[in-house]
């Protein structure tokens, strides 16, 4: 868990140093930790987070990522209302809506 936090940071403290001085402050990152499982990958065990998607306010998709392993995903949002769709532990589509305000980091555990 530590780890995972100090990861997730240093990967905010990359991504907020390469954005442009106008970018910077228009986005933020979300840390999207879906329901997980452990599978058996190559001779170890590995955690895999399931896949999920994020629409606007007016229903349009507007990224999503599959399947990742290891480490849930980060995604670089600007502010607004979403709503993330995922598949929950039992297998069941399930939605979440989501508040992004700019230059925030934020860590969404969904289940």
């Amino acid at each position: 868990m530590k780890k995972i936090f100090l990861t997730s940071i240093l990967v905010f403290a990359t991504l907020h140093s390469f954005a442009s001085n106008g970018e910077k402050k228009s986005y933020s990152i979300v840390e999207v930790v879906t329901p997980a499982k452990e599978i058996y990958d190559d001779g170890i065990y590995r955690t895999l987070f399931s896949a999920f998607y994020i629409t606007n306010e007016e229903g349009n998709k507007v990224l999503s990522s599959g399947e990742v392993f290891d480490k849930a995903a980060n995604v670089k949002l600007t502010e607004g209302t979403y709503k993330i769709y995922y598949s929950d532990s039992n297998g069941k589509l399930s939605s979440k809506d989501l508040e992004v305000t700019k230059g925030n980091f934020l860590r969404i555990e969904l289940k």
